[in-house]
């Protein structure tokens, strides 16, 4: 028993160990301050000549941080199923402590570059 919450502690470790390095990675590259003409609209390798086309609202950083960041929750709350004396309560109120903090960080990043 007491190897299974060895593993299950590694799991849920290196789950937010992944969290903490995406944000500091995130902190810690640098941001760039572009131009109109770099973050206008190309058609095709061309300028726009009329309006241009609208801006799709994503930026595709905080999704891959919301997919980094869930997926391993995901699968430590599968691995926590699988055992018996756990309570679903206690493992939805554990993915909900890991998942909302990630998906709130994602969100913010994506929408913050709109």
């Amino acid at each position: 028993m007491i190897e299974n919450a060895i593993v299950i502690g590694v799991i849920l470790a290196v789950c937010v160990l992944t969290d903490v390095m995406i944000l500091a990675l995130s902190k810690i590259l640098p941001t760039y301050h572009l131009s109109d003409l770099k973050v206008s609209r190309w058609e095709a390798g061309n300028l726009p000549v009329p309006a241009p086309k609208s801006l799709l609202p994503m930026e595709y950083l905080g999704y891959m941080f919301i997919f980094m960041a869930v997926e391993p929750v995901v699968v430590a709350i599968l691995v926590l199923s699988a055992v018996p004396a756990l309570n679903f309560i206690i493992l939805l109120a554990l993915s909900f402590v890991l998942i909302v903090p990630a998906i709130y960080v994602g969100i913010k990043s994506t929408t913050e570059a709109i």
